[in-house]
């Protein structure tokens, strides 16, 4: 997106939030941006919404990655939701730059957390329309694919103010669901949870990425479809099969399909891991106990992974992935608590090559 009147260097930027867990979507956000060592100062975190000040090019990493946002752009100003003070604050900004070269606008609003009733959505985005026209004349209202969109958002008993930048197409992962790959496993990941682990593992376009517990290709699909060089292990031919059978239908490739055990890897170094080990009564450890599965597996993990790399692995809550991160010399970055059904709760955990250890 073009910023016309603005500086260059870092703006303050929003995104609104899918909200379907209270701290894996901002988590994502976060850790796209660190991906592309770009840095960030946060400012505003909730389930629904996240704050930051970076560079606006974050706005298109994340919009390219992600599926836990809704939409996204940059900042322009805050206020009390007040009617008179939102108007004042809305003339005050630099309208005629942000609307250079531009012919059409549309004014969406978004309420976050229940907040400020007193005020109609539909009448603040009627408000805030006429005082852009106003402002700027020769505009037009375009209400489907407009030049521009403002957004006014109420939240945390404040008005802010902002222009959007990107918004996540409607369906973009039902053509990817489970059930709708040729090969179906009832323990594979719907496509936006796989899609969050690749991204917390820091992984990116270009980046080598890989799943040491892939069985059918679920987290490989979403890593390939971001652009990394990606490749499976599995101790099961044929999940293997399976894997490169659902790669292909989605016109995806990978680097290898490995026929190995997880804890004596035949690689020697890659970018970036995301996995979801065997466990449960869908999953097959093949004899091993899960902790002596997990343990070994963490010890190579510290080897596999590049100097700074990251690992998420998704295991349940009561598995001590921690002691055993220690042991392997992986540093625990970041965890997340996810309630899958009454009887499970996975913990997805992102460590830390540290090479100091090794």
């Amino acid at each position: 997106m073009e910023l016309h009147g603005r500086p260059d260097g870092e703006h303050k930027l929003f995104f609104i939030l899918s909200g379907e867990h209270d701290s894996l979507p901002a988590a994502e956000v976060r850790a796209i941006i660190e991906s592309e060592g770009l840095k960030y100062q946060p400012l505003s975190e909730n389930y629904r919404f996240l704050s930051l000040t970076a560079d606006p090019i974050a706005l298109r990493l994340v919009s390219e990655r992600s599926l836990m946002y809704d939409q996204c752009g940059i900042l322009l100003a805050e206020c009390n939701p007040e009617l008179q003070e939102i108007e004042r604050t809305v003339k005050s900004q630099p309208l005629e730059d942000l609307a250079k070269n531009s012919e059409t606008f549309a004014v969406r609003s978004a309420r976050i957390g229940g907040v400020t009733r007193a005020i109609s959505r539909v009448n603040l985005e009627r408000d805030i329309g006429s005082v852009i026209k106003k402002s700027v004349p020769r505009l037009r209202v375009k209400l489907r694919g407009p030049d521009l969109t403002f957004v006014c958002i109420l939240h945390e008993s404040k008005f802010l103010f902002g222009l959007s930048g990107f918004k996540k197409p409607s369906g973009l992962m039902a053509p990817r669901r489970p059930r709708k790959r040729p090969v179906f496993h009832p323990s594979t990941m719907p496509p936006k949870i796989a899609r969050c682990m690749v991204n917390l593992s820091r992984a990116k376009p270009g980046s080598n990425f890989l799943d040491p517990f892939c069985g059918i290709g679920g987290i490989l699909i979403e890593a390939a479809v971001i652009g990394c060089n990606v490749a499976g292990i599995d101790a099961s031919r044929r999940a293997l099969r399976g894997a490169r059978k659902n790669l292909r239908y989605f016109n995806l490739e990978a680097l290898g399909y490995v026929n190995a055990d997880a804890r004596t890897p035949p690689i020697e170094e890659v970018d970036a891991m995301a996995t979801d080990p065997p466990y449960g009564r869908g999953s097959s450890t093949m004899g091993v106990k899960m902790a002596t599965l997990i343990r070994e597996f963490l010890a190579q993990a510290s080897r596999l992974l590049r100097k700074d790399g990251h690992l998420c692995i998704a295991m349940p809550a009561e598995v001590d992935i921690e002691r055993y991160a220690h042991e392997g010399g992986l540093i625990v970055k970041e965890q997340y608590l996810v309630r899958v059904h009454r009887s499970l709760t996975r913990r997805f955990t992102v460590l830390q090559s540290n090479w100091e250890c090794l």
